[in-house]
């Protein structure tokens, strides 16, 4: 991994069912709900490296991660949908993601989450959002 500039090989994104912004450790968490992502969760892979990408086509930003494993993963954030979750101004500073499998209600302390640290959203020029 070395430094290098993450370019991401995968295809396919995955839209959040449910996304809920809060505050943990009084930083600011995006959590996501993403119930395909249920084995890659529960198999504790670990996010490596990640960047976020904007599909003009789609008008959608990506945030594609790639795990310690080597899988790549990518989260649509279309902007009329979960695009919204990313108008809040918690997304314009650094911020954190969960994600998890289940239902949002269901999700308690012992939930396996996938947890990604760091995040800086710089907004695309052509974006408008």
């Amino acid at each position: 991994m070395n430094g290098e500039r993450y370019l991401p090989q995968i295809q396919e994104a995955s839209i959040p069912e449910d996304g809920v912004w809060a505050t943990y450790l009084e930083k600011p968490v995006l959590f996501l709900s993403i119930p395909e992502w249920q084995e890659m969760i529960e198999s504790n892979d670990e996010t490596a490296r990640f960047v976020w990408m904007f599909d003009r086509e789609q008008d959608a930003y990506l945030f594609c991660i790639q795990c310690v494993s080597g899988e790549e993963y990518a989260i649509a954030f279309p902007k009329e949908h979960a695009g919204m979750l990313l108008r809040d101004e918690r997304s314009h500073e650094s911020f954190s993601l969960f994600i998890t499998s289940k239902e949002l209600e269901e999700v308690t302390e012992s939930t396996n989450l996938l947890q990604i640290h760091d995040i800086v959203l710089q907004r695309h020029p052509k974006a408008g959002w």
